[in-house]
């Protein structure tokens, strides 16, 4: 089961959050801001981050740019309440992913979190299966 890290401040955003990764068949771990997340990826498995960017002791543009600075490729979806063109960039410049303002789309968040976690096995696998066909991208075969 993927595993997903909710990094938001507001307890009845992060409740609904995790309901809904919940509902959609991934594992929930909730972080209130950025310092909590930095320490809960430091001793789990994390498949995905979605984090929100006003938090108070970490913001998730520092805890974005924090994970990518380490070398990380976890995939990053940040959903926020800023919905200016510049923090959108901003966002896409320290490294994320995708981005999405709130109140989000339950669907259009879980499609979105389903597509990133699609691209990042493929990455790590290094490897795409469609129906009976393999692509191996290290051997380069087709099987």
């Amino acid at each position: 089961m993927f595993r997903i890290l909710i990094a938001e401040d507001d307890p009845s955003t992060a409740r609904l959050l995790g309901a809904i990764v919940k509902r959609a068949g991934y594992e929930p771990l909730i972080a209130a801001d950025g310092v909590q997340a930095l320490e809960l990826l430091d001793h789990n498995q994390i498949d995905l981050l979605l984090c929100d960017v006003m938090m108070p002791r970490m913001d998730g543009f520092t805890l974005t740019r924090t994970i990518r600075e380490s070398g990380s490729m976890l995939p990053i979806l940040m959903l926020t309440a800023k919905d200016m063109p510049q923090d959108k960039h901003t966002g896409f410049i320290v490294g994320t992913d995708d981005y999405m303002t709130k109140p989000p789309d339950r669907q259009e968040l879980v499609l979105r979190i389903k597509a990133l976690l699609r691209r990042a096995r493929i990455v790590d696998e290094h490897r795409i299966t469609i129906g009976d066909v393999e692509l191996d991208y290290d051997t380069h075969t087709v099987r």
